[in-house]
């Protein structure tokens, strides 16, 4: 029988030190675009009662959802996604707040996939949700920083892809299709099988033109010519103020110098129930899933008592880091305190001074063996190794400019606290980089 605790479950997995400084130097350059647009950062529960997600489907259907007992029997799940807790936070705690509301995020959501592939049963995203617009603006404003974002971690080839559920809607309404065969129609239209969409229209007492744009809405796709094709006669006044939409959001996104990055799909049709309007998802190279998504839903904050129009956009972390497999984090070298017996206490006392001013410093806690420490200072690719002794005196083994220096405790503290520690590459003498800076503000 297996050892199960040796083992993480199908879906998820352990993210090495390595991984994670990557992880969250990819997370850090998100959250920086999307504060600087004016998001602000909210956090909503791991999990929430089930009744907060129930009737959702596609991608957070009662089946992939991970659902348990609270000690009263209620129902609870974990947080299949963001953007319906952040609708339930926005409409119970804020809403009396000024329109509109700007949120960002960045967590992980847990849903009962298929393992194979790039899939996982939890996963880290970040995103953002625009609360309180109906207005096109809203959604060029979303997906250009969806866009901003993914340039800003080092994607430079990427193909974001906007549709419209209100035009497909249109078309249905059109075709008097009962709900049944309107999610039949979807799914043919979403998998490109022209020969089931065709058996679909057969059978339609419709214009022929709008018969014929049915069949080809799978490939309609490309650039601002999909806008002439789909402009037929006969089109319905739903079908044709999704077009005006889409065509708004996209010259708007042109304006903004993003009309290399984006392509017009009317036959995307996602799954997830609530959206109401523009949706849109992100392909680059390497990655067989969209890194980001997202789209308008303007019925979601209904459901919650404040109807209010929403659009929202999530980006993959964990695609990400498969796309940027090649990439390293920021590796600052730390520095090493190796105190002689007796000396503990002025040993701590410069590794505080060194950390509140920005340094990385560990404390060699192997022993009183400076050989020893010193060969482990090797294995960890420290910059400086400090030696300290119970009178205050004070040798650092400079690895980075290859000197030694004898110095005592007194003086290298006074020493530290002069503007003339650093030199011109903000390094100083205890052979650190430092990773704060004046202007207050995290690059």
């Amino acid at each position: 029988m297996s050892n199960w605790k040796l083992h993480t479950p199908n879906g998820v997995n352990d993210i090495l030190p390595g991984e994670c400084a990557v992880k969250k130097d990819i997370e850090s350059t998100i959250w920086s675009v999307f504060s600087s647009i004016g998001y602000k950062e909210a956090e909503t529960p791991t999990f929430e009662y089930y009744d907060c997600y129930e009737g959702m489907g596609g991608q957070i259907s009662q089946e992939t959802m991970f659902k348990f007992f609270d000690e009263h029997g209620r129902i609870l799940a974990l947080r299949p996604d963001f953007t319906t807790s952040i609708a339930r936070m926005a409409s119970t705690k804020t809403i009396q707040e000024p329109m509109p509301q700007r949120y960002l995020y960045t967590g992980n959501v847990f849903r009962v996939e298929e393992t194979q592939g790039a899939r996982q049963r939890e996963f880290t995203q970040s995103g953002i949700e625009l609360i309180g617009s109906y207005s096109p603006a809203a959604d060029a404003e979303v997906i250009s920083a969806a866009m901003e974002a993914i340039i800003a971690v080092g994607i430079e080839e990427f193909s974001m892809e906007i549709g419209q559920i209100s035009f497909f809607n249109g078309l249905a309404q059109q075709a008097c299709l009962d709900e049944q065969s309107i999610e039949k129609l979807r799914e043919r239209i979403d998998s490109k099988d022209s020969v089931g969409i065709k058996s679909i229209t057969d059978k339609l007492n419709i214009n022929e033109e709008i018969k014929n744009l049915i069949i080809e809405l799978p490939y309609l796709f490309g650039g601002e010519e999909v806008f002439k094709k789909a402009y037929v006669k006969g089109l319905n006044e739903t079908s044709k103020i999704a077009l005006d939409n889409l065509k708004r959001i996209y010259d708007l996104l042109c304006l903004y110098g993003f009309e290399k990055y984006v392509s017009i799909d009317l036959g995307m049709l996602e799954s997830i129930d609530y959206y109401t309007g523009s949706i849109f998802k992100c392909y680059t190279h390497g990655v067989g899933f969209p890194i980001c998504a997202g789209g308008r839903y303007d019925n979601l904050m209904g459901q919650f008592g404040a109807p209010k129009g929403a659009v929202g956009a999530a980006i993959g972390i964990n695609r990400l880091m498969s796309v940027l497999s090649d990439k390293e984090a920021r590796d600052i070298s730390p520095s090493l305190v190796f105190a002689e017996h007796n000396a503990e206490g002025i040993a701590y006392d410069i590794a505080y001074n060194l950390r509140v001013n920005g340094c990385l410093v560990e404390m060699y806690i192997g022993g009183e063996n400076y050989e020893e420490a010193l060969a482990y200072s090797k294995t960890k690719n420290v910059s400086a190794i400090m030696r300290v002794y119970p009178d205050g005196a004070l040798i650092i083994e400079d690895f980075a400019k290859h000197e030694t220096i004898n110095t005592n405790a007194n003086e290298f503290l006074g020493y530290y606290d002069s503007e003339l520690m650093f030199d011109e590459n903000n390094t100083c003498d205890c052979g650190h980089e430092h990773h704060h800076h004046d202007c207050g503000c995290e690059h």
